[in-house]
């Protein structure tokens, strides 16, 4: 009896982890208002708590699915190691959305005008470099599902995984293509949508696996 029931639930746990993110996601800061900036600074927290925590989770499943695809084979090991590195550069997206953007904006209401704008500016930056790294993510995470996904469908695992791992990948590419500097709040819940789908399959063909065994 192998062990990939556990890591299936694992992975199952840190899809949820990051859907429920998704859909508490914040979006515009309310710049000027006390009371809405407070409430929207929990949420933000909460929030990106979870995008850190579901990350975590998530790598740890797909450890066990790359462990069951045998981690000596240079294609799976490629794909964890690029989801490893993009999960590095979200959760530095995460705090800096979820913790270093609202104490920066707590500041203005006490700020002169001088100072709102270069708080606004500093809010700007932070929030670039987390889309930024949000975009990497994107990329590494549709290489490394790729990956898995060929040798999913080179093995006969499953043929559903495998071309649900195509339209993520054609999916989060698509999403680097034009569109604004900034990811928003809806371009974050579809990420995390669709990869939920990919993962769930993933983590459904572990547990199989391991029972069957």
């Amino acid at each position: 009896m192998r062990h990939e029931t556990a890591y299936g639930a694992i992975l199952l746990s840190g899809s949820a982890v990051l859907l429920v993110m998704g859909v508490m996601h914040p979006g515009a800061i309310p710049l000027g208002d006390d009371s809405e900036l407070a409430r929207m600074a929990v949420i933000d927290a909460l929030a990106h708590s979870l995008a850190i925590l579901g990350t975590w989770l998530v790598l740890v499943g797909l450890a066990g699915l790359s462990r069951m695809l045998g981690l000596q084979r240079v294609t799976v090991m490629a794909a964890l190691l690029a989801f490893a590195l993009a999960s590095v550069g979200v959760v530095v997206a995460a705090a800096l959305d979820g913790f270093v953007v609202p104490k920066i904006a707590e500041q203005w209401t006490e700020a002169d005008n001088i100072a709102r704008g270069d708080i606004k500016q500093l809010i700007r930056l932070c929030v670039l470099i987390a889309s930024s790294l949000t975009r990497i993510y994107l990329l590494l995470g549709a290489v490394a599902i790729s990956l898995w996904s060929w040798v999913i469908y080179r093995d006969r695992h499953s043929q559903a995984l495998s071309w649900a791992g195509a339209v993520v990948c054609v999916v989060g590419i698509s999403m680097l293509i034009g569109g604004p500097s900034y990811v928003s709040a809806h371009e974050v819940l579809a990420l995390v949508a669709g990869q939920t789908v990919w993962m769930a399959l993933a983590a459904s063909l572990m547990i199989r696996r391991d029972v069957t065994a």
